[in-house]
């Protein structure tokens, strides 16, 4: 009897944190093969080629820059062999110093304006400074500072996670953890990250409140609420996140971004390393929606103190 349900639980488990919630494009990077590098199809540098599908059914697929020298390939070191309910069997890495994936222009999730938004990711990440994992192109629509991007879903200096965006009113919001909250590798010594840790990070948007969280996927450890803010104290009229303005000869307001950034205009802030399991919503996730990897019964039990933990704040 006792097997029975704990088999019951999990299936309701894998239910609830496989649920489509809102999601606007999933990226899986599920095509490999290993070693494969990710296919910009003969195009010239900086043509969009959807060389990675979207694994919502949308179809906002990614391009790589350039095969090679701005490109990614497919690598068999993944954080799990099962993620968010299906078979994980790559990642993709940098193939050289200037990584860079991005949505089509022309796509509707470029005009997208989510008055709710959620941003997953999962990663393992080399040293660095500023290393955007997901960002959105714009120049000109934050008040704060007309050189910010719309959008950075990112590590910062020294170890910070950090979640930062302009709304439709030109309002800048973000949440900023502490530093050295994840380890990172180097990659003269380790290029392959042996023995660092993937980590899945999560940002929540509910109009309200802007939460960071993070959990460590080796570890099996339970999300944890790194960084939240009050957007309220801000006292914009309108919190919903901008497609963004201006407009570049190598980006276009409202893309989005995979393994790079953008400021004043330039292509920059590159995350070098291995990125997978990337899904957008247009809908406040709670925690226990989040994607993880299976078996997650013993997750979700730990999904208390993060609630407990929220309360508190």
């Amino acid at each position: 009897m006792m097997k029975s349900v704990f088999f019951v639980m999990a299936a309701c488990a894998v239910c609830l944190l496989t649920a489509d919630a809102g999601t606007i494009a999933y990226w899986r990077f599920e095509e490999g093969p290993a070693g494969v590098a990710v296919s910009h199809g003969g195009q010239p540098d900086g043509v969009f080629y959807p060389g990675t599908a979207d694994s919502s059914g949308n179809g906002y697929d990614l391009s790589v820059w350039a095969e090679g020298w701005a490109g990614y390939a497919y690598n068999a070191d993944v954080a799990s062999r099962t993620f968010g309910g299906a078979a994980n069997n790559f990642s993709v890495k940098n193939t050289g110093g200037w990584p860079a994936m991005f949505t089509d222009t022309a796509a509707g999730i470029n005009g997208i304006q989510p008055a709710a938004l959620t941003i997953e990711a999962t990663f393992k990440l080399e040293n660095g400074g500023y290393r955007s994992i997901v960002g959105r192109d714009s120049r000109g629509a934050a008040t704060i500072n007309g050189d910010l991007a719309a959008l950075y879903f990112q590590a910062m200096p020294d170890n910070a996670l950090a979640i930062k965006f302009a709304d439709v009113s030109g309002f800048w919001h973000e949440a900023i953890s502490d530093t050295q909250v994840f380890e990172s590798f180097d990659y003269p010594t380790n290029p392959d990250g042996v023995g660092v840790p993937w980590y899945s990070m999560a940002a929540v948007s509910d109009g309200s409140t802007l939460s960071l969280y993070l959990r460590e996927v080796d570890a099996d450890s339970a999300w944890q609420l790194i960084a939240e803010t009050d957007m309220t104290l801000s006292e914009s009229p309108d919190t919903a996140l901008t497609m963004g303005t201006g407009d570049g000869g190598d980006w276009n307001a409202g893309d989005w971004s995979v393994g790079r950034g953008l400021y004043a205009g330039g292509h920059g802030d590159r995350a070098y390393g291995f990125l997978d399991e990337i899904r957008i919503s247009d809908s406040a996730l709670a925690v226990e929606e989040f994607l993880v990897p299976e078996p997650a019964t013993m997750l979700l039990l730990g999904l208390g103190s993060v609630l407990a933990m929220r309360r508190r704040r």
